[in-house]
Order: C-alpha cells, then sequence, then structure tokens
C-alpha cells in the first residue's frame, strides 16, 4: 500500500515537473540571444577609446616577389656581363658620394651629387638606360648583402656605408633597429629603402624605368610610417605621401591617431570627424567614433573653463 502511495507521488512530481517545464521551456535559447544582443551592442555602441592601431598601406606581395625575382636576375646579368665605362663610373661614384657622407666632408659630398647626377644624364645618353638599371639592380643585391653582414656581425668592408651613406645612424634615429644589431625590415623593405635612395642621388626619381612603383612606393612608406611613433610631423608627411599611391588609405583616420598619440587632441577630433564625414561606415567606422569621443572628452579636459 505505501508502495502505491509513493508512486502516485513520484508520477504526481514528475507531472508537475513537466508542467512547469511549459514555463520554462526555451529559457537556454532565448538566455542565449540576450547575452549575444547585449555583448554585440557593446561592441557597436561607440565608447571612448584610446587609438591603438595605425592603419598601414596595403601591398601587393606578389607584385613585391615579382620585382625582387626580376632585380636579381638584372643584377645576375650585369655581374656576368661588365657594364660600360660610364656606367660602372656612376656605380663608384655613387660609392664615393656615400663615403664623404659618411665622414661628415660635406663639400665632398655635394661635389660628387653633383658629379653623380651629370654622369647619370651622361651614361643614359650614350648608352640608354638598360645598363644604368642592371647597376641599380646589382648595388640594390650588394646593399642587401652588406646589410646582411652587418647584422651577423662581420668586420665592416665600408661597403654598407659607400652604398647607404649615413643609412645605420638614421636608422638608430629613427627606431629602425630590433635589438643592437638588427634591421626591423623584411628584404622588400629594404630594397625599397635602398631604390629611393638610389633614385633620388641620382636625379632619376621622376624618370621613367627607373621611378619607384606604385607597389614599391607602399612598402617603401608601409615601413616608414610604421616606425614614425616619434615624430608626429614626419608621420603626417607620409601619410600624405601614402595617399597619393594608395587611394583607399584611410588617411585622415590615421591623421586622428597621429594627432591623438601626439597628444593633440583637438586636431585629432577635425580628422576622426573628416574620415566619418567621407566614411561613416566601413572597417575604421566605430574606431573612428571611439576614437573621436576620447579626443573631444580631452580636449575638453584641456581647455580653459570661460
Amino acid at each position: 500500500m505505501s508502495g502505491g502511495v509513493g508512486e502516485v507521488k513520484t508520477v504526481q512530481s514528475q507531472a508537475s515537473a513537466r508542467g512547469l517545464s511549459r514555463h520554462v521551456e526555451g529559457w537556454q535559447p532565448a538566455l542565449a540571444a540576450v547575452v549575444i544582443a547585449a555583448t554585440f551592442a557593446l561592441l557597436v555602441v561607440p565608447r571612448p577609446a584610446a587609438p591603438d592601431t595605425l592603419p598601414l598601406p596595403s601591398v601587393d606581395a606578389r607584385e613585391s616577389e615579382r620585382a625582387r625575382e626580376a632585380s636579381r636576375a638584372q643584377a645576375r646579368r650585369a655581374a656576368a656581363e661588365p657594364l660600360p665605362y660610364l656606367v660602372r663610373a656612376i656605380g663608384e661614384t655613387l660609392r664615393a658620394f656615400g663615403k664623404a657622407e659618411v665622414e661628415g666632408r660635406t663639400g665632398d659630398a655635394t661635389r660628387k651629387l653633383i658629379e653623380l647626377r651629370g654622369l647619370t644624364q651622361t651614361a643614359r645618353a650614350k648608352h640608354g638606360d638598360e645598363g644604368v638599371q642592371a647597376l641599380l639592380a646589382l648595388q640594390a643585391e650588394l646593399f642587401v648583402a652588406a646589410v646582411s653582414r652587418w647584422e651577423a656581425g662581420q668586420p665592416d668592408d665600408g661597403e654598407l656605408g659607400e652604398l647607404g651613406g649615413t643609412f645605420l645612424d638614421k636608422a638608430k634615429v629613427a627606431g629602425w633597429l630590433s635589438g643592437e644589431r638588427r634591421l626591423a625590415a623584411d628584404e622588400h623593405e629594404r630594397r625599397a629603402l635602398f631604390k629611393l635612395r638610389w633614385v633620388e642621388a641620382t636625379g632619376l626619381r621622376a624618370t621613367t624605368g627607373f621611378s619607384p612603383t606604385a607597389n614599391e612606393l607602399r612598402v617603401y612608406y608601409r615601413f616608414l610610417l610604421g616606425h614614425s611613433d616619434r615624430n608626429t610631423e614626419e608621420a603626417l608627411r607620409q601619410i600624405a605621401a601614402i595617399e597619393k599611391v594608395d587611394l583607399d588609405y584611410p588617411g585622415q583616420f590615421a591623421r586622428g591617431v597621429v594627432y591623438a598619440r601626439g597628444g593633440q587632441f583637438p586636431q585629432a577630433a577635425d580628422a576622426f570627424q573628416a574620415h566619418l564625414a567621407k566614411h561613416p561606415t566601413g572597417p575604421w567606422a566605430l574606431r573612428a567614433k571611439n576614437h573621436l569621443l576620447l579626443a573631444v572628452e580631452r580636449t575638453r579636459e584641456t581647455t580653459p573653463a570661460p
């Protein structure tokens, strides 16, 4: 008899539980939906935040690789077949210019630079551009190899200074070194750094066949901008240069980041507003809103009361 009563109670308890479950049925998915909605709201609602990311220009890695292989092939041909005398003279004069820079002989460096540009035009007029382009490729290979030897701690043979001038001194001042003897640049960036120096020194930067490609300039400025946190004005110049070769680059957003990092919050607010006026949506929009709120707050904090 008692067993029957127990069975009845158990059945009643199960029935009550089933009745209650009908009222809370589906609460787990509902709770999950609430949590997701709350999390999403936190992610999309603007809130003051300090900039933590500076956008860098996009680089076509495949194009960089193709350019490197083409340059290497040119350098191999130049090493195998002697270049015309006037073309070789360009290379020697570039080295003399670099050495004078390293040794601080400003007057000699100026004279060598003038001589270098004159020789370059003379060689091009007599032999065309192919040999001069091959010289550039060959000296780019020699520069990259010289940097690697320096990083490995090998004895200084003077080549890095001859080809790069005061490159190492600039690297130390600009924060381009990772550790005491490591250049924080990949091979494509090293090549771009050298090419820009070479075409500037020879006066060929704006000359077809020598001027850097848009991708090379993006590589170059990507490296410089990534190491420009010490100098606001320099970073702003680089951003302006990037906008000319990367039409999709969020320049105003980048200016806002640079200004904010430099404590120039009114200018940062203007830049973020300008970005949002042009790009109210998109990958940088929420960040721009967050940084704008912070910039406005900091501007108010530092603005004297009337």
